[in-house]
């Protein structure tokens, strides 16, 4: 079964990212997550385990579309909770991604905070969801600066700092989403163990 198995992230200070992830509950630095020094903070890819990636018609490094196509990453580790992709259009990117994951998407309503209409698929034990912009919030921030592909990734933990919300398109409630540095910075979302 398909799951998604790695998140790498740059980040300008390690200490931030560490801070941030204590903050919201984590007892110890996710296993799925890695992180990387750069110039300005950002998700670089994501990867899939157990899922026919070579079946993806992949577009070069150049295209704005590349970030939402997963790398093969069989490490078996644990799983966050989920991962939030930006895309232009949500039913394309269903479309491009199909040939390894497969059609299950389910509606899961507008995020405000993203400023996206938002479709929901399972993988395993996480929630891969799509967030085509519905304003020119957050997720259409991330498109101009970024190209499609993650801008955001869903965790256990609560915290008292950022914002919180009553429903979320990972797993429908209760969430806080807390911005890893100035925008169009990527976006962790603390949700309650369920």
């Amino acid at each position: 079964m398909a799951e998604i198995s790695h998140v790498r992230v740059a980040v300008r200070e390690q200490a931030t990212l560490n801070r941030v992830l204590r903050e919201g509950g984590a007892q110890s630095f996710p296993q799925w997550l890695y992180a990387e020094p750069a110039a300005e903070e950002r998700i670089l890819w994501w990867g899939v385990r157990s899922a026919p990636t070579q079946m993806l018609d992949v577009p070069g490094s150049d295209d704005p579309r590349h970030g939402l196509f997963p790398r093969a990453v069989d490490d078996w580790t644990e799983a966050p909770r989920g991962l939030i992709l930006a895309t232009v259009e949500a039913d394309r990117a269903a479309s491009d991604l199909s040939p390894a994951l497969g059609d299950a998407w389910h509606d899961a309503g507008t995020d405000e905070v993203l400023g996206a209409r938002c479709q929901r698929m399972t993988l395993g034990r996480s929630e891969l969801v799509l967030a085509e912009p519905a304003d020119e919030g957050y997720a259409a921030a991330c498109l101009a600066r970024f190209g499609e592909g993650p801008i955001a990734v869903a965790l256990d933990g609560t915290t008292t700092f950022g914002r919180s919300t009553t429903s979320n398109p990972v797993t429908g409630g209760r969430a806080t989403y807390v911005r890893l540095g100035p925008a169009p910075a990527p976006m962790l979302i603390f949700l309650p163990a369920g």
